[in-house]
């Protein structure tokens, strides 16, 4: 999988984040619209139960008053205030207003009809009415709607307020809980990425949450059929090296023995073919060491045009500048070229032109010939065939060339692509400069 792949993958902690975030906020609004309902309820409520009470002391003072036969007694100098509850006494006769408190209106704010509790025709009163005297008379109590308005909209603008620190405060705190549970997971890609299945010492214990045991078992399971293939697999290719060893050790000495009884014409060529030979084992070897093994490359500094033109095929011709240095594995690197040039030539190449050196922290070494080359459909089939994991050693695609030359340079850290070519085919291998 790519860096882009993963990078566009969901992530399980921003959408359970992003579900809580959704969640408090709806959470948050519907409680705020319930509370700001019930607040405007209970505060309505509230403030018609103090009218209300207001309205009855206020009678009952001035019904005393009348009973004592006096009137209620008008004050010259008043208070620099607003007044939120007012009073009248409205006479039913000429429906007049005989008296009120000091800022209440000349007019009276109702016209009397019995309504227990109501607002004013001009909504700006709640008004309550009841009858003061056995001449009719009748007691107006109002309270202000601007501050009935006033005592709602900071109930609501409050509950809202609180209602989304509440929203925010859990969803904040959800969230750090929920990192912490996922901590876990964390912690167990750490020791699944050290776990060596060939080191039974690495089979530690690998999660400490119930959930991930049977996950943890599985890999634990997994690794050990990988163990046994592998140790199989090490096994076979031992053998197969001491099986190549023998036969290429004859060839040698057969040669050696005909370069002495050969004729000098043919010497020298009995000594290119035990050069051959030689590096053949070479080349083997070290193949075999690192699927053996799975040690390391050992770079050195090589010369690529000495390398490369001793082993190009007889029907290729390779262009390549002197003294082309890089720092590589030579017999991994004799391997793929060895390889690569084959393919060139069954692919209708009869040039290839080889460049190397450094480009930024990486080698290079382009390879492009005149041969044949291919589609961009076939192309990018092969290009998707050198991704991690997409080797296929039974359906093979790229044949061995192409597949044997990138396992050797992600041996070396790097990878082989593939770039556009406008004649024949276009190789590049590239690995990191180690310091």
């Amino acid at each position: 999988m790519t860096s882009s792949e993963r990078r566009s993958l969901p992530s399980i902690l921003v959408r359970i984040r992003w579900t809580l975030a959704v969640v408090a906020i709806l959470g948050s609004v519907v409680l705020a619209m319930v509370m700001r309902h019930v607040s405007q309820h209970e505060v309505n409520e509230l403030l018609d139960q103090g009218l209300r009470e207001s309205a009855e002391i206020l009678q009952g003072t001035l019904a005393a008053m009348y009973r004592e036969g006096s009137t209620p007694p008008q004050l010259t100098t008043h208070s620099d205030y607003e007044e939120h509850l007012i009073w009248q006494i409205v006479s039913s006769q000429t429906g007049a207003v005989v008296h009120r408190s000091h800022k209440a209106p000349e007019a009276p704010i109702a016209t009397p009809s019995g309504v227990a509790m109501d607002d004013s025709a001009d909504g700006l009163w709640r008004v309550v009415q009841l009858r003061m005297t056995s001449d009719g008379s009748w007691l107006l109590v109002g309270q202000s709607m601007r501050e009935r308005e006033e005592a709602q909209s900071e109930a609501v603008q409050y509950v809202t307020v609180a209602a989304m620190l509440l929203g925010a405060g859990v969803t904040l705190l959800l969230t750090l809980l929920l990192r912490r549970e996922l901590s876990p997971l964390r912690d167990f890609s750490r020791e699944v990425a050290a776990f060596d299945p060939l080191n039974p010492t690495s089979a530690r214990a690998m999660t400490t949450r119930a959930e991930l045991l049977p996950l943890a078992e599985a890999l634990t399971t997994l690794g050990a059929r990988l163990a046994q293939r592998i140790r199989s697999e090490q096994a076979f290719t031992a053998h197969a090296a001491h099986a190549l060893r023998t036969p290429l050790a004859g060839i040698d000495v057969q040669l050696a023995m005909a370069a002495r009884e050969a004729p000098a014409p043919l010497k020298e060529r009995i000594a290119t073919a035990r050069q051959a030979a030689a590096r053949l084992h070479q080349v083997m070897s070290a193949l075999l060491t690192m699927f053996r093994s799975g040690e390391p490359p050992r770079q050195q500094s090589v010369d690529l045009a000495d390398m490369i033109l001793p082993l190009a095929p007889a029907g290729l011709s390779v262009d390549v500048p002197e003294s082309s240095m890089v720092i590589v594995d030579p017999d991994l690197l004799s391997a793929v070229l060895l390889n690569l040039m084959d393919n060139a030539m069954r692919h209708g190449a009869s040039r290839l032109s080889v460049q190397a050196g450094q480009e930024g922290s990486t080698w290079f070494i382009d390879l492009i010939d005149d041969g044949e080359g291919c589609t961009q459909e076939q192309l990018m089939a092969q290009r998707n065939r050198l991704e991690p994991g997409h080797h296929d050693p039974i359906r093979g695609g790229n044949g061995l060339g192409l597949t044997l030359a990138d396992i050797v340079m992600r041996a070396h850290g790097g990878r082989v692509r593939l770039p556009d070519a406008a004649k024949g085919f276009h190789i590049r291998l590239e690995w990191p400069i180690v310091p």
